[in-house]
């Protein structure tokens, strides 16, 4: 196979060579190889003292997995945050060659995300991959933030073309499954007591039949507090019922809100 250039890591750079499997060689400081990664360092240490200050070594990473892996590594490039795609061959390289840094800076660029401050590039916040790839790499913290967000997310946001861990997606289900049962259990209670209430208008109770029915089963597609407080916005005040009921949903929210703010417990080993 010939070999091309990295135009980051070019010759000269360093004294020691990793190529690709896609025939692309990256020339990097040994000295820095053998600081950041023990496993390099091991490496290093079991080659003859009187060997070339030269090498070179096929690895079995791409070029952009490696491109994105030595720029972490060298505080004199810019660390460029990998795209989605890279994220799971990133991560199995730092895994690999024992950089745990690196997986430590992915969990905090979720956590920053999921704090409502704006994290770079977005793709890495989508919450089913994050969720793959946590499970994958055993970052139990991120994977109970991404769970959380799963819970109360759109059902479209579950799609994903990523590889899945069965139980983890089955516990995923679960979760969502119990709370649409916590929406439901509290619409019951209220829709029972709808031919209880004394209106003059019929107009209520028909309203109220049918806009029950129909946030109860967009709570399938999307169980959160947003569901119900799209509804809410355009609720019709022809009498104090239903100012009455507009209150009583509002007055779910911060119980709703705490809901969605807990960090659910990971599935079981067993």
């Amino acid at each position: 196979m010939s070999l091309s250039t990295s135009t980051e890591f070019p010759e000269g750079y360093g004294n020691f060579k990793l190529i690709s499997n896609d025939g692309v060689a990256f020339h990097f400081p040994k000295f820095l190889l053998s600081y950041q990664s023990p496993v390099f360092e091991g490496m290093f240490a079991a080659c003859s003292p009187n060997a070339a200050s030269s090498y070179e070594l096929q690895l079995t990473e791409d070029s952009d997995t490696l491109d994105c892996f030595l720029r972490y590594l060298d505080p004199k490039k810019k660390f460029v945050p990998p795209a989605i795609n890279l994220v799971r061959p990133l991560l199995e390289a730092s895994r690999k060659y024992d950089v745990p840094a690196i997986a430590e800076w992915w969990e905090e660029q979720l956590m920053i995300r999921w704090k409502g401050v704006p994290a770079s590039p977005d793709e890495i916040a989508r919450p089913m991959e994050c969720l793959a790839v946590a499970s994958q790499f055993n970052l139990e913290k991120l994977a109970r933030i991404a769970l959380r967000e799963l819970i109360k997310a759109p059902i479209a946001d579950l799609k994903s073309d990523v590889t899945f861990e069965s139980r983890m997606f089955m516990h995923l289900i679960s979760l969502r499954a119990n709370r649409v049962d916590w929406f439901e259990t509290k619409f019951a209670s209220f829709y029972a007591t709808i031919p209880s209430i004394n209106c003059n208008s019929s107009y209520y109770h028909d309203y109220m039949h049918k806009a029950v029915k129909v946030i109860t089963r967009e709570l399938y597609q999307e169980p959160s507090w947003k569901t119900i407080n799209r509804h809410l916005s355009d609720w019709p005040v022809y009498c104090s019922h239903f100012q009455a009921s507009q209150s009583l949903f509002n007055s779910w929210k911060g119980e709703i809100e705490a809901l969605e703010a807990e960090l659910p417990e990971l599935p079981s080993h067993e």
